[in-house]
Formats: structure tokens, C-alpha cells, sequence
């Protein structure tokens, strides 16, 4: 765990894009969601290797990053130099009313207070600002796979709930005095994973959602959804998987 609470990714950055579809996811989120934002610089909350921020710049945007992990933003440094540093997402160093735009892209569902998050995101906000939030997770379509993995993470829900589902996320912006402007789906991506592949990626806990996980939740969940996922038919075999992911876009009056 990180500054009050919050998850920091250093055990997953030399891995991070990787696991994660790298640029290309990024630029997937990052197109969908330049086109509603402000003109002018953006910041974005969690910016992790960089993955988002930097097609962000090859849009035309300005973008300072904060993040948590020191390993991750060693790659984020790689991409974007040095526009961006370690800030904790409760406390930020920018003044009140500076930013045409904040992003957070995949990152509500690590902080320790995700109302507190947003009203920092609110503070830093100027007048007529954006605020773009993505949640984690994706949207994916039915398959074998697919309803193993959604089994396991509702069965943890009483350890590791969904903490930054669309719902919550628009009723503490509300809150706030944030209006929400535009819900915006990203294009489809596919992905071909193999039962078996899915079942290496939970044994080697690829997912915070698994990171120090209490010994027997996961006899209890984990385990019989790996056994499941082998015991499906050709496990070996890749299948082509698709997922989207919901932007929401707010504005400050």
C-alpha cells in the first residue's frame, strides 16, 4: 500500500505495459477522450508509465503527470521527461483553479479515498475545466473466460470491492458541483488469451485486485477459478476477446 492508504504499482512497472497493452491501449483511451477536453495543459492523476499522457502529447495537449510509484514514472520520465513527478493523488502540487483538464485513467480504484481524489481533482480545476475519469476494468464481451474471472472478482468483492464503479464515480462528482457532459465508450480492443494464459496471469497475481490477497480468500476463490479456467475446453487455446472502456467526462461551471 501506498501514501494513506493508496496502491502503488512499483511490483508491476517492469511489467506494467507489458500485461497491459502498453501505448496501444493508451492511445485507445487517449483518442477517445481528446476530443472533450479543454484546450490547453492537462493533468493527469496516475499517469503510470506514461501510456495515456503521451498520446495526449501527439494530440497537441500539454501534460503534467503525478503518480505514486517512483518505478513507474522511471518510464513515464522515458516518454515525457521531466513534466512529470511523485505526488500523492490526495494532496497535489498545483494551485486552486489552475488546470483546463485532469485525467485518471485507471487509477480511482487504487486511491484510499476516492471522494477525496476528486475533490482534489475539483480544487485544481479551473472554471469550465474537464475532468476525465476512466474506470478499471473494461467492459468485456460474454465468453468462457470472461465469466470464470467476473465470478472471482464478485466472490472478493468483501476484500477487494469495485470501488470506482461509474455509479459512485458520478454521484461523488456530483457532490462536488461537477457536471457530467459526455459518457464515451473507446473503440473494441481484442486481446487472445488462452484459459491458460488467464490462469498464469492470476497465479502470478498480474492484477492488484489479487495483491496480498488474505490467505484463505484466495484458497477459497482464486484457486477453484484456476482449476476452472484449466478445466475448460482446449485450454491452450487462444481465444479472441473483446473489450471497451467507458470515459466519463465532467466539467466544472
Amino acid at each position: 500500500m501506498g501514501s494513506r492508504g493508496s496502491v502503488s504499482f512499483d511490483r508491476i512497472a517492469d511489467r506494467y505495459d507489458e500485461t497491459r497493452g502498453g501505448l496501444e491501449r493508451g492511445g485507445n483511451v487517449a483518442g477517445a477522450i481528446a476530443p472533450h477536453l479543454a484546450p490547453g495543459l492537462v493533468v493527469e492523476i496516475g499517469v503510470g508509465t506514461g501510456a495515456v499522457a503521451l498520446p495526449l502529447v501527439q494530440r497537441g495537449h500539454t501534460v503534467v503527470g503525478f503518480d505514486l510509484s517512483l518505478p513507474m514514472l522511471r518510464r513515464a520520465h522515458d516518454r515525457l521527461g521531466s513534466r512529470v513527478t511523485r505526488a500523492d493523488a490526495h494532496q497535489l502540487p498545483v494551485p486552486g483553479a489552475a488546470a483546463p483538464n485532469v485525467v485518471m485513467v485507471w487509477v480511482l480504484h487504487l486511491v484510499a479515498d476516492l471522494p477525496a481524489v476528486l475533490a482534489e481533482a475539483a480544487r485544481i480545476l479551473a472554471p469550465g475545466g474537464r475532468t476525465a475519469v476512466v474506470p478499471a476494468g473494461g467492459q468485456w464481451d460474454d465468453d468462457d473466460i470472461g465469466a470464470i474471472v467476473r465470478a472471482m472478482h464478485e466472490a472478493l468483492q468483501d476484500v477487494r470491492p469495485h470501488r470506482d464503479a461509474p455509479p459512485d464515480v458520478v454521484a461523488a462528482a456530483h457532490d462536488l458541483g461537477l457536471s457530467l457532459v459526455a459518457e464515451i465508450d473507446t473503440r473494441s480492443e481484442v486481446w487472445h488469451h488462452s484459459p491458460e494464459d488467464q490462469a498464469r496471469a492470476i497465479e502470478s497475481r498480474t492484477w492488484s485486485s489479487l495483491w496480498d490477497l488474505p490467505d484463505d480468500r484466495w484458497a477459497a476463490v482464486v484457486e477453484p477459478a484456476i482449476a476452472a479456467l484449466r478445466a475448460l475446453p482446449d485450454p491452450t487455446r487462444p481465444r479472441a476477446r473483446r473489450t471497451h472502456y467507458r470515459a466519463l467526462v465532467f466539467e466544472r461551471p
